[in-house]
């Protein structure tokens, strides 16, 4: 399915942040990561992101893909390198000490993961503002507020007070990124957020990731989709082994890959034209 030709980036919308800066975003220096005795997932990876950069980080399973969003979100630890976000140390790894991590830079940082992670017991207003206003004592008139207008932007107005079971998958995608934009981030981290949808609910997603491209909001997205890889980055960083193998921009990958590895890759999930 050509998913590119699809998409409808006709509706803009506002997102927070600061729009004008084009400085470095994030920095990885020498991050390692592995579980156990396995093969290390993080294998000494350096990669540096500029603001409002969208990087789609494609591979094998098992390249490290995932575990790099969940390292960079905070929830899981590295044993070596550092990680600069937004020009000041965010996390700090030590051999045989565990790694350090700056909450209130943490607090920047958005993610949307596969299978939605709502709270099934919780409304989707209760789903929205269960952070902002536990977490971040933020007053619960701001937060609903916050969470209408979102809500209204991503056509999702009507299920305010609706809860996750009476829900379409792409509707609770929908949510799940809305929650994630709740606390205003500087950068989103989508996991393979349209995975286990069906196509038509594929695209209302992609939609709103489009219209946050267009807002210039800075993303890192782990996809299997290439059509959609090709169509929203600014950067495609090929990862397999638990090293960054290639990178460049769409055109230069998809088209033109230089090294072996990322041709074979591609030659088994893209048909050329």
């Amino acid at each position: 399915m050509n998913t590119a030709a699809t998409l409808d980036t006709s509706t803009t919308m506002a997102i927070p942040g600061d729009q004008g800066s084009h400085g470095s975003l994030v920095q990885l220096r020498g991050v390692f990561k592995a579980y156990g005795d396995s093969p290390a997932v993080m294998d000494h990876i350096d990669l540096d992101m500029q603001a409002h950069e969208r990087l789609v980080i494609i591979g094998p399973s098992g390249s490290g893909k995932s575990s790099l969003l969940r390292v960079l979100m905070g929830l899981e630890e590295i044993q070596k390198g550092t990680i600069s976000f937004m020009g000041s140390d965010y996390i700090l790894g030590t051999e045989g000490r565990p790694s350090t991590l700056d909450t209130k830079l943490q607090r920047q940082i958005g993610m949307v993961f596969q299978h939605y992670t709502l709270f099934p017991h919780l409304s989707v207003l209760g789903n929205l503002i269960l952070a902002p206003t536990k977490v971040h004592r933020w007053d619960k008139t701001r937060a609903t507020e916050r969470a209408r207008e979102l809500l209204t932007r991503l056509g999702l107005e009507e299920k305010l007070l609706a809860w996750p079971s009476q829900l379409s998958g792409g509707q609770k995608q929908r949510v799940a990124i809305a929650r994630a934009l709740m606390l205003e981030p500087k950068l989103m981290l989508f996991d393979e957020v349209t995975s286990a949808l069906d196509p038509e609910m594929i695209i209302e997603v992609q939609n709103v990731m489009m219209r946050l491209a267009d807002q210039k909001m800075a993303m890192i997205i782990v996809t299997h989709d290439m059509q959609f890889a090709r169509h929203i980055a600014t950067r495609v960083v090929f990862c397999a082994g638990g090293k960054i193998i290639e990178q460049g921009p769409p055109e230069q990958i998809f088209c033109n890959p230089t090294e072996t590895r990322t041709r074979e890759f591609l030659e088994k999930v893209v048909q050329f034209n």
